[in-house]
């Protein structure tokens, strides 16, 4: 993040447009607001009077969109988050991608959750005696590749819950993030118009 690019430097295009420090300095701090909340459990009433506690650590179905379809898939919930934290963060097993949801999407389907668990444990048990085991030769994955969803930027902290920042660090992070935010949105924007120019 500290290089800048010029025409004298080796810098290549993905040197240049590389952002992760940025996202992973933006998923910090999101994941430190919901801490900070300290909400570990939440109970929710849905619309037909059925009643859930969702439970940090705890599982759950949860929705992923991607070009207008909507898709549902077992999930770990690391937070909550947002208005009357509402707002769930969670990671997709199989998958490990993270995006932050509304609560009143989550529901419950034992068989398919237990699938994901169980897998997720035999990966964590063959990931453990693989690195315990000592060789010197490396050996042929035998795994197959499950696709990942794409990366999704999350849902910015409720700022009006947010104090002022407190330093220097935390004043350039919010500037970072707010830099951050108007670049995704200005070219999502631009994306956007590129591809309806394009239909016509």
């Amino acid at each position: 993040m500290s290089n800048l690019w010029s025409t004298n430097t080796a810098m290549n295009a993905e040197d240049v447009w590389d952002d992760s420090a940025l996202i992973q300095m933006y998923e910090e701090s999101l994941r430190e607001v919901n801490r900070s909340a300290g909400v570990t459990e939440k109970t929710f009433t849905d619309a037909e009077g059925k009643t859930t506690t969702w439970k940090v650590g705890g599982n759950c179905m949860a929705p992923f969109e991607e070009n207008g379809d909507k898709s549902y898939y077992p999930a770990k919930i690391n937070s909550f988050g947002g208005t009357d934290n509402l707002e769930v963060e969670v990671t997709f097993y199989f998958y490990g991608n993270k995006a932050v949801v509304q609560m009143e999407e989550l529901w419950i389907e034992e068989a398919a959750i237990a699938e994901a668990v169980a897998a997720d444990e035999a990966e964590k048990s063959k990931a453990t005696n693989t690195n315990t085991r000592a060789s010197s030769t490396q050996q042929p994955s035998t795994s197959t590749a499950t696709p990942s969803l794409p990366e999704m930027v999350p849902v910015p902290p409720d700022v009006l819950n947010m104090a002022p920042p407190a330093n220097v660090e935390e004043a350039t992070n919010s500037a970072l993030m707010s830099w951050y935010m108007a670049g995704y949105h200005s070219g999502y924007l631009k994306g956007m118009q590129h591809a309806q120019n394009s239909r016509h």
